[in-house]
């Protein structure tokens, strides 16, 4: 992500640094800061901008259109194309600047002019070689099928995943994947390719996100002064992989579905973070370019309810660790316990992350608690200390069961997921909750 974390005098350093238009705005649009040349492009002096709100400036044609509400939304770097009131063109480039709470808490923005014609060009010349790149990978892809590898998937919710997408894959229709980031999304698209009749052929993936609004349908068509096939020429007779495609306009959402309705040879997967049912009731995604996307739609969970996924994942992990720097390691049973209860709210992305760390911090052939990020090890009411003197072994064992099974009543909502992750049965979980905590273990006895 693109983007600073907010020290104090930061605005000043900034204005000091620099004679180029920049603008600094809250999260609310209020603009605080300019430089001496700021609304020159607006046919307006620096003291009419200051204290202005951008979404008044939207509203009277002068910032057309305002980007600090779209850094405050996407919270990374944006890249706009602005329209000035004399119909100029102009490339503005947004930076969100963070607090401590990792908020967004201003905006700084900076802007050159330049024609429209020199924007599409610039971008059409860093299109055309990402272009060439990939029609030198797709010779070897036509002769092979894609490698699946990353997500592991072998949990019931996603065995029903993995079944829909194995289904789908016979048939050329459009379908839908979302989930979290990290939980596997670009690894099923693969598996529905590789599976299909077009696993020969190319399989190219788009990060919708990335792309300006100003060159949105050339980068899909090709067509323009810079003469390179766009994305749909590239996917032809194989599969189109429409990456983050909620957080496209809805202008450019009109663009992309008028030109796939023209498409008969190509299969398109477009995946998303959120479900794209919820943003059609909210007016942010397009009905009809819904309906053509989700003729079959696949849900994958976070790995924090998938616990059959994650206790293979660590088991993968360090295996595929070992293999990759010729080690022979293995997990302690605290640690294996302690990961295991961890919510991976960045998915199989962030566990993949802290295992490699620890690895490397492992000075041992077991891998221990203390090899964790800080940030990952427990914190001391998650920790269980004995005291041995005086107290018997059934004592003690009964003091680490209760310790036990507290925490996972913290961490998991339901004791069938609470037995799943300890290994014993969901009866036992509720017969030694009972035991333990004096109230009635209401919503899920089963």
């Amino acid at each position: 992500m693109n983007s600073m974390l907010l020290l104090p005098n930061t605005d000043e350093e900034i204005m000091d640094m620099h004679d180029e238009d920049i603008i600094i705005t809250t999260r609310e649009g209020k603009i605080i800061k300019v430089t001496q040349i700021s609304g020159e492009h607006y046919g307006l002096s620096p003291a009419q901008l200051l204290g202005k709100s951008v979404f008044d400036l939207e509203a009277q044609g002068i910032f057309s259109p305002a980007i600090t509400p779209e850094v405050v939304k996407k919270k990374k770097k944006v890249v706009i194309v602005q329209t000035t009131p004399s119909g100029r063109k102009v490339l503005i480039t947004g930076i969100p600047l963070f607090n401590a709470q990792r908020e967004v808490e201003f905006v700084i923005s900076y802007s050159y002019e330049l024609s429209e014609l020199i924007v599409m060009k610039e971008y059409l010349q860093d299109l055309e070689t990402e272009m060439s790149k990939v029609k030198e990978e797709l010779a070897h892809l036509r002769d092979q099928h894609i490698r699946i590898d990353g997500a592991i998937m072998e949990s019931q919710s996603s065995s029903r995943a993995v079944k829909t997408a194995l289904k789908m894959a016979s048939y050329d229709a459009p379908i839908v994947i979302h989930g979290e980031r990290g939980v596997g999304k670009m690894t099923l698209a693969k598996f529905i390719h590789s599976k299909s009749t077009r696993h020969a052929d190319a399989f190219i993936e788009v990060n919708c996100s990335t792309i300006p609004e100003a060159v949105f349908e050339i980068a899909f068509t090709g067509q323009g002064d810079i003469k390179s096939p766009g994305y749909l020429s590239l996917s032809h007779g194989g599969t189109l992989v429409l990456n983050e495609i909620d957080q496209i306009s809805l202008a450019s959402q009109c663009i992309l579905y008028k030109h796939l309705q023209l498409q008969q040879s190509i299969r398109v997967i477009a995946v998303s973070e959120v479900s794209l049912e919820d943003l059609v009731k909210k007016g942010s995604f397009r009905e009809d370019l819904f309906y053509y996307l989700n003729l079959a739609s696949i849900q994958l969970k976070p790995l924090r309810e998938r616990p059959e996924d994650l206790e293979k994942a660590i088991s993968q992990l360090v295996q595929n660790l070992n293999e990759k720097y010729k080690q022979e390691k293995k997990v302690a049973d605290d640690l294996y316990l302690h990961l295991l209860q961890h919510e991976w709210m960045g998915n199989f992305c962030e566990l993949k992350n802290v295992m490699e760390r620890s690895f490397i911090e492992s000075e041992s052939t077991v891998i221990a608690l203390h090899d964790l990020p800080i940030q990952y090890q427990p914190s001391e009411d998650e920790q269980i200390g004995i005291e041995i003197d005086g107290q018997t072994l059934p004592h003690i064992l009964e003091f680490v069961e209760k310790k036990v099974l507290l925490n996972a009543q913290r961490r998991y909502k339901t004791t069938t997921v609470m037995a799943q992750i300890l290994g014993i049965s969901q009866p036992s979980v509720v017969r030694k909750l009972k035991k333990y905590v004096n109230t009635t273990i209401g919503d899920d006895i089963e």
